[in-house]
């Protein structure tokens, strides 16, 4: 258990700038099934989403707890940034493709030796991705075993004397990139593994190699998942465009409340995985379409679905446009330092055009950057200028608060900008417009067309 203030203070600081800052709604389902602070359980989870997924689960859990995290062995490379990591609560995890077999494998024996002394001695969870790597993707590669051989060598410490559980869980996002969007992570019950103690003494690897199966596939059911990775894009597609939404209406859910969406997000995939199986020529000739639209969209310099937007009446766009001319001077004040987390990380992504593997750490190196490194210099700096060098200490502390909104206006006032900005392209751009709008007709022709 954590008896460190700082922190928990920085761990509360960190998860106020995660929940209202970087994104609008969190979910946390089965909170409850969260073992006791000071109980030994091992959490294996999906990993799609960089190291936002780790920072989301080590704030899920009771603050009083200090969870343990394996993350790329990579970051650790210096002493003093490695005793940052580790009190961050972060281990590393060794890949034999970086490390090389023999070396990977050494450090792992070490990294899953601490990481059961951290649940033995101290009562920390240990949070890991039994994938090993991110992905973009809504799916699941094969799992180590590694969280399995943590948590019996732990038993094992205890004599197999106290019980330590399992307890998986799945993320799920309403977009890997930008800001003020959802995330949810779903805890499933804990499993005990104490039944399986006498078992693992006798026959340890056949024991892990038959219940981490069951463990992947649980995790699999509480998250949008697909094994059809040839059409994986084209159903991400359709998710995330008007028919996404008409789905979970006809369902009954709310298609803004995620737990809600991903429900019927899940049962549109699997009508859409039966569909493609029964009918791949209209697949085809779906993903033919929506690689023009998104050709065009690009061309007409728009986000991916922004012709779908409900054209607005010449008053509202011109009202819409008049309106943004009057917020600006606020918008560009908004922007320092904003634009630093908004706008500056997204530029510095090694290939993020062309490599989803880089390119999902937008959203991690945004937050991160941010809640580590410029959110708290720009309070000290606005502190000792303004405070202590020229005496406006109320002016500096009101500075430091109105961060909090401006950011929020910086990204929302920015978003209704790049809005009017699409509602002039497809005004601007007739031809191309109409083309675009003749082709979303023709995709969800074929849509309804595949699943009925």
């Amino acid at each position: 258990m954590s008896s460190q203030p700082f922190y928990r203070l920085f761990k509360h600081y960190v998860r106020f700038c995660m929940d209202h800052i970087m994104f609008r709604k969190h979910y946390i389902i089965g909170e409850e099934n969260l073992p006791p602070v000071g109980e030994p359980y091992v959490v294996p989870a999906n990993h799609q989403n960089a190291a936002m997924d780790a920072l989301v689960m080590v704030l899920s859990v009771d603050n009083r707890s200090h969870p343990y995290v394996l993350a790329m062995g990579g970051v650790f490379w210096n002493k003093v940034i490695n005793a940052f990591w580790d009190w961050l609560g972060m281990l590393p995890a060794f890949r034999m493709n970086e490390e090389g077999l023999v070396e990977a494998v050494e450090r792992a024996k070490f990294v899953v030796d601490f990481a059961s002394d951290k649940m033995v001695n101290e009562g920390n969870p240990v949070f890991l991705f039994p994938e090993t790597k991110h992905h973009e993707e809504h799916w699941m590669r094969v799992w180590v075993q590694g969280y399995l051989e943590i948590a019996f060598l732990a038993a094992k410490k205890m004599n197999f004397e106290k019980d330590v559980k399992i307890v998986p869980m799945g993320h799920h996002y309403s977009s890997f990139y930008g800001a003020q969007g959802s995330y949810m992570l779903h805890y499933a019950e804990p499993v005990s593994l104490m039944p399986y103690y006498e078992r693992y003494k006798e026959k340890p690897r056949t024991t892990m190699r038959e219940l981490n199966e069951p463990f992947r596939e649980k995790v699999k059911s509480m998250m949008l998942y697909t094994d059809d990775l040839e059409h994986h894009d084209l159903y991400d597609f359709i998710r995330l465009s008007k028919v996404g939404e008409e789905h979970a209406v006809a369902m009954d859910k709310d298609p803004d409340e995620l737990p809600q969406r991903l429900e019927s997000d899940q049962k549109l995939w699997a009508e859409l995985e039966a569909g493609v199986a029964a009918r791949p020529e209209i697949a085809d000739e779906l993903t033919a379409t929506m690689k023009e639209i998104q050709t065009l969209e690009k061309e007409m310099l728009m986000r991916y679905h922004a012709g779908e937007q409900k054209p607005k009446n010449g008053l509202a766009l011109a009202l819409s446009v008049i309106a943004q001319i009057v917020l600006l001077p606020l918008w560009v004040f908004s922007l320092f330092p904003s634009a630093i987390m908004y706008f500056v990380p997204p530029m510095f992504m090694p290939d993020k055009e062309t490599d989803s593997y880089n390119r999902a750490f937008t959203q991690s190196l945004q937050f991160i950057v941010s809640v580590v490194v410029l959110f708290p210099i720009f309070a000290l700096t606005a502190l000792l200028v303004l405070g202590l060098v020229w005496g406006w200490w109320w002016q500096a502390a009101l500075w430091i608060v109105l961060q909090y909104p401006l950011m929020l206006f910086a990204w929302h006032d920015g978003m209704w900008m790049r809005r009017t900005w699409e509602q002039l392209c497809m005004r601007v751009f007739k031809s191309k417009a109409n083309r675009l709008r003749n082709l979303y007709d023709r995709f969800y022709g074929l849509v309804k067309e595949l699943i009925g």
